[in-house]
């Protein structure tokens, strides 16, 4: 397992926020395959914890003051928390509660969060249990809403309710919101129409591995116009 780095753009000072980590496997298969097999097998949080050990060590390709999220289950966010575990505090760490884990499962998440010090982030917000109702519930810093939303957003009235929902329960408890899947200059402007914080996509950036991450940060400056002081 090794990871890239996918960099989350701020959308009104255009500069960039940091960046999310995503897990890449050596066989073929995908993060989400691998994730899923291991919850079958009741190892789904031993895997996510490894995941954040080996994050934690890349994590010094990241500059200071950046904000790094993290993906993980609500029972690995506990198990952590409790180990008394810490993150590296030259960074801004945020942990992205996914859309499959059961209210049941994730509601102390927001708890341990703040005992760790980092942002709670609801990940593909209109996905599975990541709904309106959760994001009243837990109140998390950022909502992201998921990537298929953006896409289908001009042709689907449904999905104009549903993002117009997710969107009002984010700003009613005071949470940032965040764009996935901006991958056109079309996504990008709707985007800003609907009033998102935060955004990230192929439009901007692929994840990126360590060794890559500088020159990709400098590519994205010239070619977006973003501001990137850090690399």
């Amino acid at each position: 397992m090794k990871f890239a780095f996918q960099p989350l753009i701020d959308l009104h000072s255009k500069t960039l926020l940091g960046f999310e980590a995503l897990a890449r496997f050596d066989d073929g298969r995908g993060p989400h395959e691998h994730f899923a097999q291991a919850a079958a097998e009741g190892r789904l949080i031993s895997l996510e914890l490894e995941a954040i050990e080996q994050i934690l060590s890349a994590s010094a390709a990241i500059p200071d003051g950046m904000l790094l999220t993290v993906n993980a289950s609500g029972p690995t966010i506990e198990a952590f928390a409790t180990a008394g575990q810490r993150l590296d505090a030259r960074l801004t760490w945020g942990l992205e509660l996914n859309e499959e884990s059961a209210p049941e499962l994730c509601a102390r998440a927001r708890s341990y969060a703040d005992l760790l010090g980092c942002l709670l982030l609801i990940d593909d917000a209109g996905v599975g249990y990541a709904t309106a109702e959760r994001i009243m519930l837990l109140k998390p810093n950022i909502v992201k809403l998921d990537r298929t939303m953006i896409g289908r957003y001009a042709s689907s009235e449904c999905i104009r309710d549903l993002v117009d929902s997710l969107l009002e329960a984010a700003r009613r408890t005071g949470a940032k919101t965040l764009a996935e899947g901006v991958e056109t200059e079309e996504h990008l402007e709707l985007v800003q129409l609907l009033g998102f914080d935060y955004a990230q996509g192929y439009y901007f950036s692929p994840g990126l591995l360590e060794g890559d991450l500088a020159a990709g940060m400098r590519d994205l400056g010239r070619r977006v116009g973003i501001d990137i002081p850090c690399f």
